[in-house]
C-alpha cells in the first residue's frame, strides 16, 4: 500500500470560471444601469453624460440579450429586450421630425454648419469643402486666428460675415449672402463665449439665423454652463418673431435633456425629413454621438439633410435644404 495520496482536484479553473461569470454579472449590471440612468439628464451631470449614448445602447443591450439567451435566464432577456425597445424607440423618435408629403412651398435655402477643430492641418480642404456646399448661410466653429488667412475665400465669395477669431476653441465665424438688417454677438454666461445673431431678409421674410457652441457638459462646473448658455439661447429665441434657424455644435444629442429644454422653451425643433440621429462627430470612434444640428421655427422644414467627409476634423459638417 502506498503513503502517497490520491492528488486533489484541482479547484483553480472553477474559481476561474465562476469569476469570469461574476465579471460578466457586473458589466451587464453597470450596462443595464447606464441605459436606464441616462434618462436622469435633469438631476445631475453624471446623468447629462450617460444620456448620449443611445446607438451604443442599443447595440450593448443586444449582446446582452444574446448572453441572456445563453445563460437561460429570464429576468435578464426581458430585462434587456426592454432595454433595446426603449433605447430604439428614443432614436427613432428623430428618424423624421417632419412630413415628407408636402411640395416645398418656395425656394430652397441652403445652411451649413461645420466645427473644423482648431488644430485641424488641412485648412485648405476644410474651407474647399464648404465652398463647394455653397450654402446661402454658414456657420463655422472652432476657429481662431490660425484660421485667418485659410478663411479668406469665404470673405470672398460671401458679402456679408461675422468672426470672433479671438476666442480659441469656441470661436466662431458666419458667412451670408443674404441681405443683412443687423448683426450681434451674444454671451449667455461667465465663460463668454460667442453666440452670432444675424437678422437677415429672405424673399422679403425676416429671418433670424443664431449660431453657437455651447462648452461640454462635463463636470459640474462645465455643465452648469452648458444649460445656462442653452437655457438662454431658449429666452432669446421665444421672443423672436418671424423664422428662426439656429445651428451649430450644442454639445448635445437630440435625446438630451438640455436639448429638451431648448426645444420645448424656445419653440424651436428638428423639422426634419431626414433623420437627424446620424453621428456627426468621433465617427472613428465607438462613442460616436450627434451633436451638430440645426433646428428650425416658424414653419420651415429641413427637406434634406447631408453630413460632410472626415476632413482633419472630430466633427463632420451638416448641410440641410429648407423650405417654408
Amino acid at each position: 500500500m502506498s503513503d502517497d495520496a490520491p492528488p486533489a482536484d484541482n479547484p483553480i479553473p472553477v474559481k476561474k470560471a465562476v469569476s469570469l461569470g461574476r465579471l460578466c454579472d457586473v458589466l451587464v449590471f453597470l450596462s443595464l444601469s447606464c441605459t436606464w440612468l441616462g434618462s436622469l439628464g435633469r438631476y445631475g451631470w453624471p446623468f447629462v453624460l450617460l444620456s448620449h449614448f443611445r446607438l451604443q445602447y442599443v447595440v450593448v443591450c443586444s449582446i446582452i440579450f444574446l448572453y441572456a439567451l445563453l445563460r437561460r435566464r429570464t429576468w435578464l432577456i426581458l430585462v434587456s429586450l426592454v432595454s433595446i425597445l426603449w433605447n430604439a424607440q428614443i432614436i427613432q423618435d428623430f428618424h423624421q421630425t417632419a412630413e415628407a408629403d408636402a411640395p416645398p412651398a418656395g425656394k430652397s435655402l441652403r445652411v451649413t454648419t461645420f466645427n473644423i477643430l482648431t488644430q485641424n492641418k488641412n485648412q485648405v480642404a476644410a474651407v474647399s469643402h464648404v465652398m463647394q456646399a455653397d450654402a446661402d448661410i454658414v456657420c463655422l466653429l472652432e476657429v481662431d486666428e490660425s484660421w485667418r488667412t485659410a478663411l479668406q475665400p469665404l470673405r470672398v465669395k460671401y458679402p456679408h460675415r461675422v468672426e470672433e477669431l479671438s476666442d480659441g476653441s469656441f470661436g466662431i465665424a458666419c458667412y451670408t449672402r443674404l441681405p443683412l438688417k443687423s448683426l450681434e454677438v451674444r454671451r449667455f454666461t461667465s465663460w463668454r463665449l460667442p453666440t452670432v445673431v444675424l437678422n437677415l431678409d429672405h424673399l422679403g421674410r425676416p429671418l433670424t439665423f443664431i449660431g453657437t457652441h455651447p462648452i461640454a457638459p462635463i463636470g459640474v462646473q462645465k455643465t452648469h454652463s452648458w444649460w445656462e448658455q442653452l437655457s438662454g439661447l431658449a429666452t432669446l429665441v421665444s421672443g423672436l418673431t418671424g423664422e428662426v434657424i439656429v445651428a451649430g455644435d450644442f454639445n448635445a444629442t437630440p435625446w438630451c435633456e438640455g436639448m429638451r429644454l431648448l426645444r420645448e422653451k424656445g419653440g424651436l425643433d428638428f423639422r426634419s425629413v431626414a433623420p437627424v440621429w446620424p453621428p456627426t462627430w468621433g465617427l472613428n470612434l465607438p462613442v460616436m454621438i450627434p451633436i451638430d444640428h440645426v433646428l428650425l421655427k416658424r414653419g420651415l422644414t429641413v427637406r434634406k439633410r447631408t453630413i460632410g467627409p472626415d476632413i482633419g476634423s472630430d466633427h463632420r459638417s451638416v448641410t440641410v435644404e429648407i423650405t417654408p
